[in-house]
């Protein structure tokens, strides 16, 4: 596992609140039409964003679980037999350039499968 994305609207409290919990931010910037910051606790990253990338096809709440991202060596097989929400796209930002799609999985979540690309 990647990490577990969390949808924040307001990106400078959260961040003062994991960094208060001992957490390390990093990777702030622009992302999307929104923002995202990297948060490392301990083994765990959590990766806060103000707009999650797929916002335009998946109703959202303003605040809560997004999504747990997975890597993947063959992002098409891993996409087969699911419901694509959004993707296979190319994005690229501190992480390098990835290949990622969004798939429906049970419970009202999604599934980011992510392949790197460099």
């Amino acid at each position: 596992m990647a990490n577990l994305a969390v949808k924040v609207r307001d990106l400078d409290a959260a961040v003062a609140c994991y960094e208060r919990s001992g957490a390390e931010v990093r990777d702030r910037m622009a992302w999307n039409g929104g923002e995202r910051a990297d948060v490392y606790l301990g083994a765990l990253m959590i990766t806060l964003f103000t707009r999650a990338i797929y916002e335009d096809v998946v109703a959202l709440p303003e605040e809560g679980f997004l999504h747990p991202a997975l890597f993947t060596d063959d992002l098409d097989r891993e996409i087969e037999g699911h419901t694509v929400l959004w993707g296979p796209e190319v994005v690229s930002g501190a992480f390098g350039t990835r290949r990622i799609a969004f798939v429906e999985a049970p419970g009202g979540i999604r599934l980011e499968f992510m392949e790197q690309l460099d």
